[in-house]
């Protein structure tokens, strides 16, 4: 079952070891920067948000 596996940038290299570590051969992690939602508008992480879907998209369309 495709998956992506979401995570941010200072857990990047823990989400590689667990998954390496369940046997996922080459697992799809998509690392982004920590989102800092009480400093940014409504519309800065609604951006984020819908970019962060849009890779997530063209990661399982690969």
């Amino acid at each position: 079952m495709p998956a992506v596996v979401l995570v941010h940038e200072p857990f990047a290299n823990l989400a590689k070891a667990q998954c390496q570590s369940l046997g996922a051969r080459e697992p799809l992690i998509l690392v982004y920067k920590q989102d800092a939602p009480a400093r940014e508008s409504d519309q800065e992480s609604d951006g984020k948000a819908r970019g962060v879907a849009a890779e997530v998209l063209k990661m399982l369309a690969a």
